[in-house]
């Protein structure tokens, strides 16, 4: 059963390694130049300061006249505050790393799924896969795990990955913070990987076709990665910010805005266990997406 998974997924199992290790590469290549980008900035701001010109965020400074056209001609290389700079430079590298690397997943996990069981079904090839020494119980869940367990450590490596790129890029935009990859880094892109699989095989097994089995689980991989979210940020335990001032600690995710009142926030030491209920939900819903599409194999796809 094993050589058979293989021979008939190899091919599938080529491109998203391929595909998972360009946006691995991608990443470290953007973490890469976002450190450089810094060091230079902070050479910079050093050099201002040696020239005795103001500091970047001042709207006017006090400077010799000798010193004018060299000041002048170093504002010009970081027009701008740090974060507008490092916007200007890197805008595209964060959208990638906080929405591109969870969709990449979706499309990975749903085209893989998706003609699990809709393919035999078009190709009229199901009552030959179903008939023989292996039974349909044991085919449908040999190939379910294999390709499950591969798509979860490769979304496991790459949110890993992006992981250590969200400390670059939170430095140069200090607009933003961790919680802003909650679901793109770490444990959650392996969630998501299983979750859009899972989807797409119970789409195929309900609808027999592949394409639209496509196209339904990631509509539906939108909903449901929304709803956990939302789920996790707002049914889960919270503390609340006290006065006078009431703010937040830093790290936090803040889960409400008010002015002179209490703010429900999790704490940065929350990050975790978090991440740790994020997971147990997606593969809930995957297990449940597969638990239907199990149903539909048995009565249906026939």
């Amino acid at each position: 059963m094993t050589c058979l998974i293989w021979r008939q997924h190899r091919g599938q199992a080529l491109w998203t390694v391929i595909t998972v290790t360009a946006l691995c590469g991608l990443i470290v290549n953007f973490g890469l130049s976002a450190e450089h980008w810094l060091a230079d900035y902070r050479s910079w701001l050093r050099q201002l300061a040696a020239a005795g010109c103001p500091p970047p965020t001042a709207h006017s400074g006090t400077f010799h006249v000798r010193s004018a056209a060299t000041c002048l001609a170093l504002k010009d290389r970081y027009p701008g505050s740090l974060q507008a700079a490092f916007a200007s430079h890197y805008n595209n590298a964060i959208l990638m790393s906080q929405y591109g690397l969870p969709a990449a997943f979706a499309i990975i996990g749903a085209i893989t799924g998706a003609p699990l069981v809709a393919r035999e079904i078009e190709q009229r090839t199901q009552l030959a896969a179903w008939t023989q020494s292996v039974s349909r119980r044991r085919w449908y869940t040999a190939k379910i795990s294999a390709l499950a367990a591969g798509l979860a450590m490769a979304g496991l490596a790459a949110g890993t990955i992006n992981a250590w790129l969200q400390p670059q890029l939170t430095t140069g935009d200090t607009a933003s913070s961790r919680w802003s990859w909650f679901v793109s880094v770490n444990l959650a892109l392996a969630g998501e990987a299983v979750l859009a699989f899972a989807l797409a095989v119970a789409s195929g097994a309900l609808l027999r076709r592949t394409l639209p089995a496509i196209g339904a689980a990631l509509a539906g991989f939108t909903v449901l990665l929304l709803g956990a979210r939302w789920t996790v940020q707002t049914l889960t335990p919270a503390s609340k910010t006290t006065g006078p001032n009431f703010t937040a600690p830093p790290g936090s995710w803040i889960l409400g805005s008010g002015t002179n009142a209490p703010v429900p926030y999790h704490p940065a030491g929350q990050y975790w266990p978090l991440q740790l209920i994020l997971l147990t939900v997606l593969l809930a819903l995957a297990a449940a997406a597969l638990a239907t599409g199990w149903h539909a194999t048995r009565t249906r796809a026939v």
